[in-house]
């Protein structure tokens, strides 16, 4: 079997809902991060009195993984043919003789073996969310903006941007996918088995989020703002300088053993893969 991984990428994709806009959102919402509880509504405060006491910019990761296998292969089978009238009792096809019967309320028919020649392609891709694992449904449409690649997360630093490393990695994302592509094959005989991951992508996408204050009973809540869909949600406080760094040899860790869990004796074709892959760094 052959198993190739293709190059793998951190792509920082651009806000759509700049620093402005995001505010603006979030200060429609400010009351409602304040009024919380029993009564929230009727406690709620006026908006003037909602005062804007801390900004934060980060960048949240989800993955792009897409697998595929191609599947070559021979099977023999028996075809049931019919014939084409009640009156026909044998056929001959290419020198061989074929006797046609009936059976029951069933035409007449004669059976042939065939070999059948078999080729099958298969994908499977994905948008996981880096930190919860769960799917990311718009994934596809978040992807389609502006966006460029980064060589490592902590270049997104600059201007106190607080980057997010994902609790998940990509080694679990392609031993469940390429699970799913290794199916058992009704093969006589295989003449091609490759699998291969075409896309491994860790996407990071902007969030903003704004911490408001009612000063006059101490109370604080945070606004927080989707860069690219401009959506909206509440939290209870700004998210803390993360300190913990991950490299991207790390957050890729794919190796021969992720492979050979899944595909005894792959090991080989991918550490051939990976090779061919670090010389174009």
């Amino acid at each position: 079997m052959d198993i190739s991984l293709g190059e793998s990428r951190i792509i920082a994709l651009e806000p759509r809902h700049y620093y402005d806009d995001a505010l603006r959102k979030a200060e429609e919402k400010k009351t409602g991060a304040l009024g919380t509880g029993i009564g929230g509504l009727l406690s709620r405060p006026k908006p003037e009195d909602v005062v804007l006491v801390a900004t934060q910019r980060r960048v949240e990761p989800f993955w792009h993984v897409a697998c595929t296998a191609h599947y070559r292969y021979d099977r023999t089978r028996t075809y049931t043919v019919p014939a084409s009238a009640p009156d026909v009792r044998g056929v001959t096809v290419l020198t061989e003789d074929y006797k046609v019967v009936a059976s029951g309320k069933n035409p007449a028919s004669f059976a042939m073996p065939v070999l059948e020649h078999c080729t099958e392609d298969l994908r499977e891709e994905v948008w996981i969310d880096g930190m919860t694992g769960s799917a990311v449904g718009n994934g596809a449409a978040l992807m389609t903006g502006t966006s460029y690649d980064v060589g490592e997360p902590a270049t997104l630093e600059a201007d106190e941007v607080i980057v997010v490393p994902p609790d998940h990695r990509a080694s679990a994302i392609v031993r469940q996918l390429l699970a799913k592509l290794m199916v058992p094959l009704q093969a006589d005989q295989i003449f091609e088995e490759q699998l291969a991951v075409p896309v491994l992508e860790l996407v990071y996408r902007p969030i903003w989020a704004f911490e408001f204050e009612l000063p006059a009973k101490g109370k604080r809540g945070v606004v927080e703002v989707d860069g690219l869909t401009g959506d909206t949600k509440v939290a209870t406080s700004l998210r803390l300088q993360i300190n913990r760094h991950v490299s991207r040899d790390a957050m890729f860790d794919i190796g021969a053993d992720t492979i050979g869990m899944i595909v005894p004796g792959g090991n080989i074709a991918l550490k051939l893969a990976r090779v061919a892959l670090d010389h174009n760094y």
